[in-house]
């Protein structure tokens, strides 16, 4: 009897397929294997470990460099980096660097270093309070408007204006 050549490949029956699980075939041999030896194989164990292991899907930023995701950060407004900086640790440590946050206090506040008298203890705690700063006032203008119409309109002085907003508020 003579053998044809071949180029199949031949596979052990309880080795784990490409995908890493078992065939059921193979795991039926397994388990008996394993009922009547008591002791689990190391073949049933690893396959057990890449079966239970979580597959996540590959994504670009997987394949990406550091430094092009810091540069795509660079984009960014505060509030959107303050946004990115949640979505893992990687971002969370990039969105942190001194220099990103340097650079965004620069565009938006025009604020440098030589302007101020120390330095701060990290230009995103400096963006943070330039932002509240601003959004103060920003409130403080609005309120003052607002007052000097009510002046203007009803023909009062300051002082029964700022009675009738008190008031009005409740403060």
């Amino acid at each position: 009897m003579a053998l044809s050549p071949s180029r199949e490949l031949i596979v052990h029956p309880l080795a784990p397929s490409a995908g890493g699980a078992l065939s059921p075939e193979a795991r039926v041999a397994a388990e008996w294997l394993q009922t009547h030896n008591g002791l689990p194989s190391p073949l049933i164990v690893e396959s057990a470990a890449v079966a239970l292991s979580p597959k996540r899907p590959l994504t670009l930023l997987n394949a990406t460099c550091d430094e092009n995701v810091g540069s795509i950060l660079t984009f960014l407004d505060g509030a959107s980096l303050c946004a990115a900086r949640g979505v893992c640790r990687s971002w969370h440590r990039l969105g942190g660097d001194e220099r990103l946050w340097f650079d965004l206090c620069l565009a938006e506040f025009h604020v440098s270093p030589t302007q101020l008298r120390t330095r701060p203890e990290s230009y995103q705690k400096l963006y943070q309070l330039a932002c509240r700063s601003i959004k103060l006032l920003v409130r403080d203008f609005f309120e003052e408007q607002c007052l000097a119409n009510l002046q203007t309109s009803l023909r009062i002085p300051r002082a029964a204006a700022l009675t009738m907003i008190a008031a009005r508020s409740g403060v």
